[in-house]
């Protein structure tokens, strides 16, 4: 197990010095921001008010306002990742995991942010009890961020 949390601490501390990331502990901490510029000023406030619903732990709220701004915006990865950051603090793991796939799929020039997509099915396979899952999952974190 020492080893397992060394190495998750190693990524987390690789995590926190990506673009665009907050200082957190854990990837999942805090959601993640969307470039300036990038989404409407509607898809903005509802990343807004998801992350105060977030931060109070509002779970359900937070994932409400996020559904809402996917709606709006359905290609855009932070915003999947930001859902599936909600569903594994809810520990919803197959959710968790999925959505962390459809954003990977959509952050194709993001890597840092396929990195913590891939942190966060590593996560979600350990809440599964699926160690082959979690295995996989950290291989290719571990292989993205080197």
């Amino acid at each position: 197990m020492n080893n397992h949390f060394s190495w998750r601490e190693l990524l987390l501390g690789l995590l926190l010095t990506a673009p665009l990331t907050l200082a957190a502990n854990n990837p999942t901490d805090r959601l993640y921001y969307l470039p300036t510029g990038s989404s409407s000023a509607a898809v903005v406030a509802l990343l807004a008010e998801a992350k105060i619903n977030f931060e109070t732990q509002e779970y359900e709220q937070a994932a409400a306002n996020l559904e809402r701004a996917i709606r709006i915006d359905p290609r855009n990865p932070i915003l999947w990742h930001n859902l599936a950051g909600v569903r594994l603090k809810q520990q919803d793991w197959k959710r968790a995991a999925n959505l962390a796939d459809k954003s990977n799929a959509l952050a194709v020039e993001d890597k840092w942010l396929r990195v913590r997509n891939w942190m966060i099915i590593v996560w979600a396979c350990e809440g599964m009890g699926d160690a082959q899952c979690a295995i996989d999952a950290r291989k290719r974190a571990e292989k993205l961020a080197s």
